[in-house]
């Protein structure tokens, strides 16, 4: 009897390091930060403007030609995040994806991180397919 409780709460410690170990290591797609996202829509686009509090007006639209949101779009589909926190002093740009509906974010461009404006989440992205080399490259 002693052995099968030994075992027993062997087993039960086991379980629950695995557990901790895969919800430490969970990371999410796009389409979970994004809900509903859907990325198959005909005319995908992305809007772009610089945060700038020292201005008057903090937003500045940047133009973005069309192959370079489709390079954008892309990369942040295949992107995986994971959450973490924001100092909203420390935002560089708000974009809105627009797929099925519009998806609004502010970026933290040197920390690899977004808060996403439907549910206030904050994502760090961990593997961002170069999403902001090539929002680097469309912004200068």
């Amino acid at each position: 009897m002693k052995k099968i409780i030994i075992i027993l709460s062997l087993l039960i410690i086991v379980v629950a390091i695995g557990f901790l170990i895969a919800k430490k290591d969970q990371s999410y797609s796009a389409t979970d930060v994004l809900e509903n996202a859907d990325f198959n829509v005909k005319n995908p686009t992305i809007t772009i403007h610089t945060v700038d509090t020292d201005k008057e007006d903090i937003y500045t639209k940047i133009e973005i030609p069309e192959e370079t949101q489709k390079k954008l779009i892309q990369a942040f589909q295949n992107a995986k995040f994971d959450k973490t926190t924001i100092n909203p002093v420390d935002y560089d740009y708000r974009i809105t994806i627009s797929l099925n509906t519009g998806y609004t974010m502010y970026l933290v461009s040197d920390k690899k991180s977004l808060n996403l404006l439907s549910n206030h989440e904050n994502y760090a992205i961990v593997n961002d397919n170069d999403f902001f080399s090539i929002l680097e490259k469309a912004t200068k």
